[in-house]
């Protein structure tokens, strides 16, 4: 019969004790269980219980982002549907692109015998790594359609030849 394996724990008391492989997932998974059945103040959780009911937190959203090069360019496009280009901010701060804003949609139907409302909102954040330095002056930003583009030059490579330099 195969022995099964323990491994070592400090116990609360200072003392050592065994423990098994399994035994210790089953402890991690309750731990899991409890984490995300809290109220999270900072609105990352879609969903809390409390009080055996459901509330909607608030939501942050993170948009879709495609980077590609193109035209010696580094393209960010950033699908934001629902927001405002007023509520969109671009930066660039220590070779990171960052894009933030706020998106709030409303969709009301009224018919004879239907009403529907949608509301969708939420705020988010990105912060993406260039790998370069880029001039700020030469980025350009649009926004069309629900679609953020922006359009970052990359530095043009100075080609350095071998230079012979003189010892004295």
């Amino acid at each position: 019969m195969a022995e099964t394996a323990t491994v070592p724990v400090k116990a609360e008391n200072g003392h050592v004790r065994k423990r098994e492989p399994l035994e210790m997932f089953e402890a991690l998974q309750d731990e899991m269980t409890r984490l995300w059945s809290q109220t999270w103040p900072f609105g990352g959780m879609p969903f809390s219980r409390r009080m055996g009911q459901l509330f909607q937190a608030p939501a942050i959203w993170s948009p879709r982002v495609d980077v590609f090069e193109k035209d010696n360019s580094l393209v960010v496009k950033a699908e934001l549907p629902g927001t405002r280009r007023e509520d969109i901010e671009v930066t660039l701060d220590r070779g990171d692109l960052m894009l933030r804003g706020e998106r709030k949609a409303e969709s009301e139907v009224k018919e004879e015998h239907y009403y529907r409302m949608e509301r969708s909102y939420g705020s988010f954040y990105r912060r993406l790594p260039l790998g370069f330095d880029a001039d700020p002056t030469k980025i350009v930003a649009t926004f069309v359609d629900g679609v953020l583009e922006v359009r970052i030059p990359k530095p043009t490579e100075v080609e350095t030849k071998a230079q012979k330099i003189q010892v004295s």
